[in-house]
């Protein structure tokens, strides 16, 4: 595919508890941490969820309204990760809820040949995990 030359940038409320969650529930590696002046927040960080980078922050309202998804309704923008095997949806899925996230679509194998299914995750964000179905 190439170079990376769009990634995600995701604001949450509590960036180390993000970090923690998606390194847990979807592998992601940490690679970089600026923290803020205030010693509490993150400025910056960076995630590689298998071989794509992800970043993130957390909130700063005193920059203009730099702020995570509304917790209730969620991200209306999801974030899509492809999986090696249609059974890591499975696996992934129920690790997600586990770990505290929110079902929006289970498991199921859908007409275009992938095993796919969606949650948020606890701090407002919404995934999309897929991965091809061995028969198809």
């Amino acid at each position: 595919m190439g170079e990376v030359t769009v990634s995600p940038y995701l604001t949450v409320n509590n960036a180390n508890g993000a970090i923690d969650w998606y390194e847990r529930v979807l592998n992601a590696k940490c690679t970089f941490k600026l923290p803020a002046e205030d010693g509490k927040r993150l400025m910056h960080a960076t995630l590689v969820i298998r071989d794509c980078p992800l970043m993130l922050s957390d909130e700063f309202p005193e920059f203009g309204g730099f702020s995570g998804p509304d917790l209730e309704r969620g991200s209306p923008v999801a974030v899509s990760v492809s999986l090696e095997k249609a059974a890591d949806v499975d696996r992934t899925f129920a690790l997600a809820l586990a770990e505290g996230g929110r079902e929006s679509h289970p498991p199921e194998d859908m007409f275009w040949g992938d095993r796919f299914a969606q949650f948020y995750d606890p701090f407002g964000h919404r995934w999309m995990i897929r991965a091809p179905l061995e028969d198809a």
